[in-house]
């Protein structure tokens, strides 16, 4: 009895023994199979913890075991549906940050005008040399005449050919000079043109008038020629003088200026300063100027009869270029311009953003070769003198150029013409530049597309409203009882100027951040918490699962298995002696 007890038990030990050795067997046959199933229930079991503890909405529906699988499906489509919608509308939020971060507003107080600089002004006669000092209509027939124009003086054929630079480009001609002495030209301008004296009968600013208007309107060189300028910065001011030609002074004052574009006036500069301040609103708070006109100094070839002045209202930190934008003034007609400036700052806060970002230029972000202040308009003035000198390999005398510069003539004027037609419509020809067969043409097309003239950061501009009436000088000299005399009577003509400030405050645009980074995520976290009730915790609460949680899972769990291992080793030696005992 005793016996087979003894067997029954051994055979019993023996069946699990081999039981034993047969899933010993089988898992050293199909080792990947077992462990592949352990860690897919592994993993399982891991993401149903965390959809059962996770705050995202809907995820708990997924993972629990109760569900029926119509409801996961369900839950798992409503769950992905949010992720599509909420990606979208945050890249679309992320691009409108990324591609305008930049939003123009109104400031929250007025300007008072005394804040800032009256405004500039460039006046240009249109006869541009006096008919009594050299006859332009008439020399210039003569140098048609002949080919070689042999009927005139050197001094007249070059007069005659540098006063085509300023009247109208059909009048140019191939056959003269391509190249001139940018100095010469300038003198041979001012010798035949008039001076402040006889350019302005009586001038008045702020109510007072000035005896010599020579101290208010400086000589300007501009593309037009010989002009005068009121209230513009000074060359030293305006010009980095140091790259420039020493040929002639493009500005002919001295004026030391207290105010900068960005800045403002400095702290300590006096109420009468320069550029002058803004000062109140009426037309007798303004600048007022009455010019003069011999009628037997006229012209009329030069500018195709038009007989008046050009004038130009603009910043004092610009250099005019009345060939682009101007105002006319016929003789014997007076003019009134009511000027609302037109000022953008801005916010210190957009310095971290990229310049094409915010469309604009700080003035230490943006180098000019030739200007101490960068804008807008004097930018695209070196790139223009700069594409026209690629183009033609010269430049006109108006425009800022360096020594080794050489300066065109009417033989270049044409290419001038084109120069600054094409310079005009560059972004186009940047685009077709593979079909421009010139190779200098298809140089200055890359020289010019990478400009990149953004408007600066700090402008101030000045929005012009104008009306214009008859202005009889002789009729009002006669309701005076003031006898002229008699080649006054005959001959002068008489033009009035008014500028002033439309209203004695404006409002200024300010320039701000229209999402900030703050801003950004809050739309981003309002976007998540609505489609998918995510938050920063949320966010902790993945990494946690997908790190910490998961370290600490899998080392508490090789613990249990190797603590099983360690217990099950003394069965397993009795099992293994029992064995071999049998056998």
């Amino acid at each position: 009895m005793g016996n087979m007890s003894l067997h029954s038990r051994s055979s019993s030990i023996s069946k699990c023994s081999n039981t034993e050795n047969d899933d010993n067997k089988e898992e050293k046959d199909h080792p990947n199979k077992k462990s592949d199933k352990k860690n897919h229930n592994f993993l399982e079991e891991y993401f149903i913890a965390y959809t059962n503890n996770s705050n995202l909405h809907g995820l708990k529906y997924i993972g629990e075991n109760e569900r029926a699988y119509i409801e996961r499906i369900f839950w798992l489509f409503a769950f992905i549906c949010g992720c599509v919608l909420c990606a979208g509308l945050i890249v679309k939020t992320y691009n409108k940050w990324s591609t305008s971060p930049v939003i123009v507003t109104f400031a929250e107080k007025t300007t008072p005008t005394w804040q800032i600089p009256y405004p500039a002004i460039t006046i240009c006669l249109e006869s541009k040399s006096r008919a009594t000092v050299f006859n332009f209509t008439e020399n210039y027939n003569r140098y048609n005449d002949s080919v070689d124009r042999h009927n005139m003086r050197i001094e007249e054929l070059n007069m005659t050919e540098d006063l085509t630079l300023v009247c109208d480009d059909k009048l140019a001609s191939l056959t003269g000079r391509e190249y001139s002495d940018g100095g010469q030209t300038v003198d041979n301008l001012l010798s035949v043109t008039t001076n402040a004296t006889s350019t302005f009968f009586m001038c008045k600013f702020k109510d007072r008038s000035t005896p010599e208007c020579g101290s208010l309107n400086a000589r300007v060189v501009t593309d037009e020629g010989i002009c005068f300028t009121f209230n513009s910065l000074r060359p030293d001011d305006m010009f980095k003088t140091e790259n420039l030609h020493t040929d002639y002074s493009y500005i002919d004052h001295n004026n030391k200026s207290y105010w900068t574009l960005e800045d403002g006036y400095s702290p300590d500069a006096p109420l009468d300063t320069y550029p002058y301040r803004g000062a109140g609103s009426t037309a007798k708070a303004g600048v007022a100027f009455l010019m003069q006109t011999n009628a037997t100094d006229l012209d009329y070839l030069c500018k195709e009869s038009m007989q008046g002045f050009k004038i130009l209202v603009h910043n004092p930190a610009e250099m005019p270029r009345l060939n682009d934008i101007y105002f006319r003034v016929s003789l014997n007609q007076e003019l009134v311009i009511a000027v609302t400036p037109k000022m953008i700052t801005t916010a210190e806060g957009l310095r971290e953003y990229d310049s094409e970002r915010r469309r604009c230029y700080f003035s230490d972000e943006r180098y000019l070769h030739y200007f101490k202040v960068y804008t807008q308009t004097n930018c695209e003035l070196e790139c223009l003198t700069n594409y026209t000198y690629s183009r033609c390999g010269c430049v006109h005398f108006g425009m800022p150029h360096n020594s080794s510069m050489r300066v065109c003539n009417t033989a270049k004027v044409a290419c001038m013409k084109q120069a600054r037609a094409e310079f005009s419509v560059v972004e186009l020809k940047k685009g077709f530049e593979k079909n421009v067969l010139e190779e200098n043409i298809s140089e200055a097309v890359r020289s010019a597309a990478s400009c990149s003239c953004l408007p600066g950061c700090s402008t101030l501009s000045y929005e012009a409203e104008t009306s214009q009436a008859d202005y009889d000088f002789k009729q009002l000299c006669r309701a005076y009882n003031v006898t002229l005399a008699d080649d006054v009577n005959e001959n002068w003509l008489m033009t009035r100027l008014s500028v002033f400030f439309k209203a004695p405050q404006f409002i200024q645009y300010q320039r701000s951040e229209l999402y900030s980074l703050t801003d950004f995520l809050a739309n981003c976290g309002g976007l998540l918490g609505l489609f998918m009730g995510f938050s920063f915790l949320s966010l902790a609460e993945i990494v946690y699962f997908i790190s910490l949680r998961l370290c600490c899972v899998v080392y508490q769990q090789n613990r249990i298995n190797n603590n099983a291992e360690t217990d099950a080793s003394p069965t397993r030696k009795i099992q293994d002696t029992v064995a071999s005992k049998n056998n």
